[in-house]
């Protein structure tokens, strides 16, 4: 709601149609113009999101796909992605949970996100390890 107040162009994905649904009531009580869609973040052409976008912001999304996913979510961001755009991920580090799946590390998004340039690991303030990432994409060469 807030970037769409601000003159961005909001394309919203999530995979609960109970969260889709109250994230819709809550744009349309905002007066705000924000595309919420309901689907799979690692299948981002069945879902019908748009592209090209400048920002995107993941909060948590990344650490709940199953590693044999992660390559097609970095995929679809990366076609939807413009030249020079940028990525804030907030992600849980691996000694976070006991399972070795709900985590991300600097390492792996360097290998995942091909044509993106990892330019910033800031911890978390959550009592268990957490880290912002911030990615930029490559410029289109001159």
């Amino acid at each position: 709601m807030y970037l769409a107040r601000h003159g961005w162009r909001v394309a919203a994905v999530d995979l609960v149609d109970r969260a889709v649904r109250q994230a819709r009531k809550k744009a349309d009580a905002a007066g705000v113009d924000v595309t919420v869609l309901c689907g799979d973040a690692t299948r981002l052409d069945e879902v019908g999101v748009p592209g090209p976008y400048d920002l995107f912001f993941d909060l948590s999304c990344y650490c709940g796909i199953p590693p044999h996913r992660r390559d097609a979510y970095a995929a679809g961001l990366t076609t939807r992605a413009a030249p020079g755009a940028q990525l804030l991920m907030f992600g849980y580090g691996p000694e976070a949970f006991d399972d070795p799946i709900s985590c991300v590390t600097a390492d792996e998004l360097r290998a995942r996100f091909a044509g993106w340039q990892l330019t910033d690991v800031t911890p978390g303030t959550n009592p268990v390890p957490t880290f912002w990432f911030t990615l930029h994409r490559a410029a289109v060469a001159a």
